[in-house]
């Protein structure tokens, strides 16, 4: 198996952005541009201010960063991180946790900044931790997984995802934890990674489908069933219409390289770009916003996998 993909995959047309700041309906990219970062570097948190709150593995403070008006959650703890960070790092060709910042399409989908996650629940049960077979209707389940707030409103449109060069090459070589390439030595094994999103809506309800399923949205970012051959170093585009109505949108990775104990590829996941837009309802007409403005100016895991920081 080949460091790179086995195909090449087409990435769609970067969305415009429109800024959320201005006063008119339209479209709005978080593309975490906004937020300061010197060359070559990472902020994984804490971001203040923080709570703490039980985690899987012990009490977790908990906190959250923002782009273009949507809520990025953080958590972390005892040397570690979990959720949501931030980077601009584009190392392609470090194995391990070195890594575990950088993006394997070697550069931001836009501008130079982008999003990392970690995290996931296992799909099956692991009795000898406690843990129970993912469940995307339990809450509780949902809510420790990464997750993003959008504004109030807001509809979500998509975002653009790829590999980070941690988990490309973990999938690619094989290393201590899967243990084998993705595919097997001999590249016959029909292995998957992928990212599924949930969502709730603005009274926390999961949406769920026709049936009383949990509604989601897959993209795989590594394939080696029939048909499919790659492990993604390009920016796909997650489209999440199917999400429409959710205020809050989770993210689970899974992958058939897990084991007794779980998951055994890093369970990470870039992201750029985030899109979604925003009804005439939600924003304030002119003379609203002109009122406003005076009035302001009047008044003044397991150690194994997790991430360090």
């Amino acid at each position: 198996m080949s460091l790179r993909p086995y195909r090449s995959l087409t990435c769609l047309a970067a969305t415009l952005a429109l800024a959320l700041g201005t006063a008119r309906a339209g479209v709005v990219v978080a593309d975490f541009d906004g937020l300061a970062l010197s060359p070559n570097s990472a902020q994984s948190g804490p971001f203040d201010p923080t709570v703490e709150i039980p985690g899987r593995w012990g009490p977790v403070e908990q906190g959250s960063f923002s782009s273009d008006g949507v809520d990025f959650i953080n958590r972390g703890g005892a040397g570690y991180w979990e959720g949501f960070a931030y980077s601009n790092q584009t190392n392609t060709d470090v194995p391990g946790l070195a890594s575990q910042f950088s993006v394997y399409a070697g550069e931001a989908h836009s501008g130079a900044n982008f999003g990392v996650a970690y995290g996931y629940h296992d799909l099956e049960a692991i009795p000898l931790l406690g843990v129970e077979a993912f469940n995307p209707l339990n809450l509780v389940h949902l809510e420790g997984l990464p997750y993003f707030t959008l504004p109030e409103d807001a509809i979500i449109q998509g975002m653009y995802v790829t590999n980070t060069t941690y988990t490309a090459l973990s999938l690619s070589l094989g290393d201590d934890f899967t243990g084998r390439p993705m595919g097997g030595v001999d590249g016959n094994i029909p292995d998957w990674f992928k990212v599924t999103a949930y969502g709730t809506d603005a009274y926390g309800n999961i949406l769920t489908d026709a049936s009383g399923g949990a509604r989601f949205v897959d993209l795989f970012l590594g394939d080696n069933r029939e048909g499919q051959r790659f492990i993604a170093d390009e920016w796909l585009y997650m489209d999440l219409a199917d999400l429409a109505g959710a205020q809050r949108l989770y993210f689970n990775v899974s992958s058939t390289l897990s084991g007794q104990w779980g998951l055994n590829a890093p369970g990470y996941f870039a992201v750029d770009d985030v899109t979604y837009t925003i009804g005439a309802a939600a924003v304030p007409e002119p003379t609203s916003l002109a009122m406003a403005g005076t009035a302001v100016l009047v008044a003044g895991l397991l150690a194994r996998r997790r991430p360090r920081m």
